[in-house]
């Protein structure tokens, strides 16, 4: 007795019937998420008095691609940009995203990141949080800077072109407003611009915290090292 399987029936079809609605209620849902994340961000701006802008007018991977975060992968790509005054300083806030690899082995990372004019010329400086590998160097001699707070060294990888710099940042009181932060975002100073970043995107709380540490950096630099290093260079000026 021969049996035969009728391929053409009506579950094959509804199958794919399923699988297209799906596909379709994922990108409307998609849409929508990213129209209500926008339009958050839009209300963010307006309270900060910042002007708001969707797409990035100012290509900013390229502008601050001298940053090592933006030097990282291909394909990136700023959006959902806050740009103006705070206290007096030109702030940059905005989504970032960059790919590594290419086809099934590519991966897309997301960031809130946000730049700061500053009122110094800072050498480079790094801070992150401390990983595995930071610890296996600091066995080989590989160490980053200690600071008094035990609990800060533990936590922080700080790396600084010139050492006594980083000191002079990071002092006991803006140490304690860090650690009073729960997790404090990766930080990068380099000339005028302070960059803060960590990875998320379209929440404009994170953002809205990554302003407020910005803020808080800037009135926590010390008066000499203001004068030492006092400049009124226009770096990171939307």
């Amino acid at each position: 007795m021969e049996m035969s399987a009728d391929l053409g029936g009506p579950m094959p079809c509804l199958l794919f019937v399923t699988i297209a609605v799906l596909i379709v209620v994922g990108i409307i849902y998609a849409f929508m998420k990213a129209r209500q994340r926008r339009e958050a961000l839009q209300r963010l701006a307006a309270e900060l008095d910042l002007k708001f802008y969707a797409d990035d007018p100012w290509d900013l991977p390229v502008r601050y691609g001298h940053m090592d975060l933006f030097g990282y992968g291909h394909s990136r790509r700023a959006s959902n940009v806050l740009a103006g005054q705070v206290d007096g300083r030109e702030v940059v806030a905005f989504d970032y995203r960059y790919t590594t690899g290419s086809g099934k082995n590519s991966h897309t990372y997301y960031y809130h990141a946000a730049v700061f004019e500053m009122p110094i010329l800072a050498p480079r400086l790094w801070l992150r949080r401390e990983n595995v590998l930071d610890k296996i160097a600091s066995w080989v001699g590989h160490d980053d800077l200690d600071f008094e707070s035990a609990e800060f060294s533990r936590r922080y990888h700080v790396k600084c072109e010139q050492p006594k710099f980083a000191y002079d940042i990071f002092h006991n009181r803006l140490i304690e407003y860090l650690l009073g932060c729960g997790q404090a975002p990766a930080m990068e100073m380099n000339g005028p611009l302070l960059l803060l970043y960590e990875s998320g995107s379209g929440r404009p709380d994170r953002v809205r915290r990554l302003i407020e540490i910005g803020r808080e950096m800037m009135r926590s630099l010390p008066d000499y090292v203001r004068r030492e290093r006092g400049t009124q260079a226009a770096g990171g000026k939307a």
